[in-house]
């Protein structure tokens, strides 16, 4: 066989042997993905009602009632990025970076502390010239409410000792297998008419709490920026899967028409040498005669 074709049947196997390693991790991410979008829209009610809940109180008392809800100015902003641990999950790193580009100025200092979570967020955000103080050891797809509970605590305190004036939170919004954005949320200070952004909310007078609005507030306000940093981080998790899963079908119908096209040149580079061998044993017989 010629060595063009011996060469043509070495891609095809390698392109083979390629897509067969996209098909499985397509069907390890649709596997994952299905269990991290059932979390993340089981979290999404509960989230959404203690949001409500802390609104409606807040709207209620006085800001001196808890530091998390006393406004400054801002001089200090901390950012926590949420982004993935792995690659080959197309645009979704990619896209979150170009979003912290956009709302962090560069080389920010001191002014806009950015600490992430994942380490491939936090390559390619150094890559882009922002500054990061600190990338978490933390395995994002491991992190369970303990890890985002103390996360949150880490902030709150920083933010009640006055070290940083507002807390914001970076990640990718998972609404839906076809919709997935970056957006960005401001965890401290807390404020009522943020939280219920459009959505009527009937007075704290209209309902009957005990012991008291501001005894329940007091309670709700960890609860509340808890619960916000573990859904967006099982949010991101649902959409890097997402991602990667598409990025690897995208892959494995791109293998099979490289490997049609392959098999037309192999198939070409065949016949080519047939006809080749076949003229020269006809030349030879006839030289013979």
């Amino acid at each position: 066989m010629a060595k063009g074709t011996k060469e043509l049947k070495r891609r095809i196997t390698g392109v083979k042997n390629i897509q067969q390693i996209t098909r499985a991790m397509e069907m390890v991410a649709t596997q994952k993905l299905k269990r991290l979008q059932m979390r993340a829209e089981a979290a999404r009610p509960f989230s959404e009602k203690i949001q409500q809940m802390v609104a409606r109180l807040a709207g209620s008392v006085r800001p001196e009632l808890s530091p998390l809800l006393q406004a400054r100015e801002v001089k200090v902003t901390a950012n926590l990025v949420v982004s993935s641990d792995k690659g080959l999950c197309g645009g979704y790193n990619t896209n979150l970076v170009r979003f912290v580009q956009a709302e962090v100025p560069r080389a920010s200092g001191a002014t806009q502390p950015v600490r992430v979570l994942g380490t491939k967020g936090g390559t390619l955000l150094r890559a882009r010239g922002i500054d990061v103080l600190g990338v978490y050891e933390d395995v994002v797809e491991k992190l369970d409410f303990t890890r985002a509970r103390n996360i949150a605590r880490e902030y709150a305190l920083e933010f009640i000792a006055g070290k940083v004036d507002e807390v914001r939170l970076i990640y990718t919004s998972f609404r839906s297998a076809a919709s997935q954005k970056p957006v960005v949320l401001t965890l401290l200070p807390i404020r009522a008419e943020s939280l219920l952004a459009g959505a009527p909310a009937a007075p704290a007078a209209d309902m009957i709490i005990e012991p008291s609005a501001e005894e329940l507030l007091k309670l709700l306000l960890p609860k509340y920026l808890e619960i916000k940093v573990y859904s967006a981080i099982l949010e991101s998790l649902a959409s890097e899967f997402t991602a990667r899963r598409n990025a690897m079908k995208q892959a494995t119908d791109a293998a099979d028409d490289i490997i049609g096209a392959l098999r037309r040149q192999y198939n070409r580079a065949r016949q080519e040498s047939i006809t080749k061998e076949l003229l020269e044993v006809v030349s030879g017989a006839e030289a013979l005669k």
